[in-house]
């Protein structure tokens, strides 16, 4: 193994889970190389290696023996979105070969008196600036799902026309000044709405599958709120529990 240039540890995080997806760090059986062997391979400390291998393990990529090594845990099957993910849900769904897709989008600027849903425990003021963004995507070319989140727009300034038909998550990845700290999600069944109900080909008032997320910046402050309804007959949503 020939190293690599020094990664951060959520750069190293999503490289191994390339390279996991690719078959090109386990051996036969599963099992990744040795800590020191990682280290010198990505070029990284200890304490990035085992945060990257702790967030692996939380996630359900890995799972690790104690005084054996780490193993890779059996794929999921394809459609199956983990809700445990530290990326954006283009990369996720890309992993297993699948290809997510925006094929509609718009944004505007609306106040928090203007916005659709508000997030779970709401201290905006009705005045403070969000942009609004509305996007409806497909996977592998078939209706998956309809979104509408809300940035604050004294954090998020503007958003790249580009960006909103490839990945946000990644044009936050690339801004320095933004760091996030952790997401809430509250997953729940409500009736559909337009324009997702013409776009899954359902009536109104179909149910829905909706994760609802609440974005925070490691300072714990609010950064974005988001509403994804999914096409129940397409959608799967994983977790996975660690038991001590």
């Amino acid at each position: 193994m020939q190293s690599k240039n020094p990664l951060d540890i959520k750069t190293l995080v999503k490289e191994m889970i390339e390279e996991i997806q690719d078959g090109k760090l386990a051996d036969e059986n599963g099992k990744l190389p040795s800590e020191q062997k990682l280290r010198t391979y990505y070029n990284v400390s200890r304490y990035a290696l085992r945060q990257a291998l702790a967030q692996l393990g939380d996630m359900g990529v890995i799972y690790q023996a104690q005084g054996v090594g780490s193993f890779i845990r059996p794929e999921r099957h394809e459609k199956v979105l983990n809700l445990q993910n530290n990326i954006g849900i283009t990369e996720e769904m890309a992993r297993p070969g699948r290809t997510i897709k925006t094929i509609e989008a718009s944004h505007r600027i609306v106040s928090v008196a203007e916005a659709d849903f508000l997030p779970k425990n709401n201290e905006l003021a009705q005045s403070v600036q969000l942009i609004e963004i509305n996007r409806l995507r497909t996977l592998d070319d078939e209706p998956y799902l309809s979104e509408k989140s809300y940035f604050l727009q004294s954090i998020i300034k503007e958003i790249p026309e580009e960006s909103l038909y490839d990945s946000v998550f990644n044009y936050f990845e690339q801004d320095k000044n933004i760091k996030i700290g952790f997401i809430d999600k509250v997953i729940s069944s409500e009736p559909l709405y337009e324009p997702g109900a013409s776009f899954f080909k359902l009536a109104v008032g179909a149910p829905t599958l909706v994760v609802r997320d609440d974005t925070f910046l490691s300072s714990g402050r609010l950064l974005a709120f988001s509403k994804i309804c999914y096409d129940y007959r397409k959608a799967e949503l994983f977790m996975f529990k660690k038991t001590y």
